[in-house]
């Protein structure tokens, strides 16, 4: 099944059920994997992306259709979730996306490390 190992730097729309804890919205959202976690047998690392109003602690994160994202939003550290790897690469739970690359790989990454 495409995208059923999680790499940083994939992106997934990630279903509420498939991640803990769960999203107080009830659809699936982006979330990138910002942590492998070879060493955790159940979850991986996730940040998400929200298209609702990003505050100053937000990357901005353009509408990129070759990615999967089509709507202006926000990469945000104050969401991070863990990911259940019985469910990645799940179409319904837990939809492989798309990779970033580098440049935006970078910053984005960036942004994750500089969380307080």
């Amino acid at each position: 099944m495409p995208g059923a190992n999680a790499k940083r730097g994939d992106i997934y729309n990630v279903h509420p059920s498939a991640a803990s804890p769960g999203d107080a919205h009830q659809t699936p959202r982006p979330m990138l994997c910002v942590a492998e976690q070879p060493n955790d047998q159940l979850a991986w690392r996730a940040m998400s992306r929200t298209t609702t109003a990003g505050t100053s602690v937000d990357l901005f994160s353009a509408a990129d259709a070759s990615l999967g994202l089509t709507k202006d939003g926000w990469w945000s550290y104050r969401y991070l979730r863990s990911v259940k790897k019985r469910w990645t690469g799940d179409p319904s739970l837990c939809a492989y996306k798309s990779t970033l690359t580098n440049p935006l790989l970078s910053t984005v990454m960036a942004h994750y490390m500089s969380r307080k």
